[in-house]
């Protein structure tokens, strides 16, 4: 784990730098691509915008939920465009308040109180980023913050009822059972290669072969996720056989031909480079 806040809090800018600068990150924004109405920049622009934030949220000076509604707010400040990084948000903030460790901020989200939940409900507002339809607890319902005070629902007993699918939501439940998954393999694939870029490609696009991706689902519904999980699987099975990196880049093409955007594999790929940099990943 991390030393100090100011060291928690950089390493947060510095995850989500690395990610969206990863080339080729099939579906997403990267430094070589962009979308019509979400470009590289604006990712610069949240990430640097960020840092203040992560570090009074390491400095615990910031509760989880007013955290991440700050993030949200902040960060737009910085450009024009909806939502930049909600889900990276989600996932970074119990692990900046813990410097990185995982136990503790596993105990963090279940320590959270209503009010974090009110916050998070803020943030997604400020945000409009895309969800999973569900039929309890939307958060595109507005009567959902009045059901959370009657509830007294805290940020555990909140995501534990959202879809199985949702696994950014999941994660604080199962404490970041996939961002751990994905730091090991983003370990692996850099003692493998030596290259970061590589690294964090081969981290993305594996998860991308295992997981449906509940933005995918969100956006362009669940056959579009089925078939782009299988063509990532496909890319990396002939990655595994030939050791050309350069399927990746077809990958790429095919998944922006189905539209598809796996932004919430992006925002899990941000979480594990977070937990190596905590391990001491240097390069």
């Amino acid at each position: 784990m991390f030393s100090n806040p100011s060291e928690a809090a950089v390493s947060a800018v510095l995850s989500m730098l690395l990610e969206v600068s990863a080339n080729p990150k099939p579906g997403n924004v990267d430094r070589d691509h962009d979308f019509l109405d979400l470009r590289y920049e604006h990712f610069l622009a949240s990430s640097s915008a960020s840092f203040p934030v992560f570090l009074e949220i390491a400095r615990k000076n910031l509760t989880i939920g007013e955290g991440i509604y700050e993030l949200v707010r902040v960060s737009k400040s910085f450009h024009n465009v909806g939502n930049v990084h909600f889900g990276a948000f989600l996932l970074l903030t119990p692990l900046v308040f813990s410097w990185g460790n995982v136990e503790s901020a596993f105990n963090s989200v279940r320590e959270t109180t209503f009010k974090d939940s009110l916050n998070v409900k803020r943030a997604f507002d400020l945000s409009n980023a895309r969800v999973l339809d569900v039929e309890k607890l939307d958060l595109r319902d507005r009567e959902v913050e009045d059901e959370i005070v009657e509830r007294d629902l805290n940020l555990y007993e909140w995501m534990k009822q959202a879809p199985a699918m949702n696994f950014i939501a999941k994660e604080y439940t199962n404490s970041f059972e996939l961002s751990r998954k994905g730091k090991k393999r983003l370990l692996d694939y850099f003692d493998e290669t030596g290259d970061v870029n590589r690294a964090i490609v081969l981290c993305y696009v594996s998860m991308l072969s295992e997981l449906l991706d509940p933005l995918i689902v969100a956006k362009s519904g669940i056959e579009i996720a089925y078939k782009v999980r299988e063509m990532a699987r496909e890319s990396m099975e002939l990655f595994e056989q030939t050791g050309n990196f350069s399927v990746f880049h077809e990958l790429d093409l095919k998944v922006l031909k189905t539209g598809a955007n796996p932004g919430s594999v992006a925002d899990l790929t941000i979480s594990s480079i977070y937990l190596a940099l905590a391990e001491g990943w240097r390069f």
